[in-house]
């Protein structure tokens, strides 16, 4: 009875490399059953389609990224300056732990309908902004567009990741303090 568990474990990896690397649009049901050692109904008895198991994967990804990110950033009585750095890290750490799943994340969230929008508490953009409005609001740094603001953090960190990813760039702890430096001086935390 644990062959099925391994099959749907299998379909996933398999599922969310080809997303990553081929992109959402690109993938199909019949790659992702090659790329998993089975056949294309097996898919079918685990999700009704492509495009909701990617769905469910991406939410499933970006839940454990986000929720680990966030006891980083919203750390109780961690000094602004020490979560913001530890955040920072925290992303490039894991990007070098999860790769695939980093890309996964990053290449597909933009694939997805509309309607289909992130739970604030899960989406990152959302949380960095509600990091620095909760910043202001303390009156630890000046007062700013919290959504600005998130966009040029997160900016910051991940077009490091995106010229890294396409060999533009190696990431080394120069780089990461660098990019950690760069964070402080966007949100005046110096």
């Amino acid at each position: 009875m644990a062959r099925p568990a391994i099959k749907k474990q299998d379909i996933e990896e398999a599922a969310i490399l080809l997303f990553s690397t081929k992109g959402l649009a690109q993938t199909t049901i019949k790659d992702i059953a090659a790329e998993a050692g089975v056949t294309e109904g097996a898919l079918y008895r685990h999700y009704p389609g492509k495009n909701e198991m990617a769905w469910q994967l991406f939410c499933r990804e970006l839940e454990r990224f986000s929720r680990e990110l966030g006891v980083k950033m919203f750390e109780k009585g961690a000094p602004l300056e020490a979560r913001l750095e530890s955040s920072v890290r925290f992303i490039f750490s894991y990007y070098r732990e999860y790769s695939v799943q980093f890309a996964f994340i990053m290449l597909t969230q933009h694939g997805f309908p509309d309607e289909k929008l992130l739970d604030e508490t899960v989406n990152p953009n959302d949380m960095v902004a509600r990091f620095v409005a909760e910043a202001v609001a303390e009156g630890e740094i000046p007062p700013m567009d919290a959504v600005l603001a998130s966009g040029l953090v997160l900016g910051l960190v991940l077009q490091v990741l995106v010229m890294h990813r396409y060999g533009r760039i190696i990431i080394d702890d120069v780089v990461v303090n660098n990019v950690v430096a760069a964070a402080k001086r966007v949100l005046c935390v110096c």
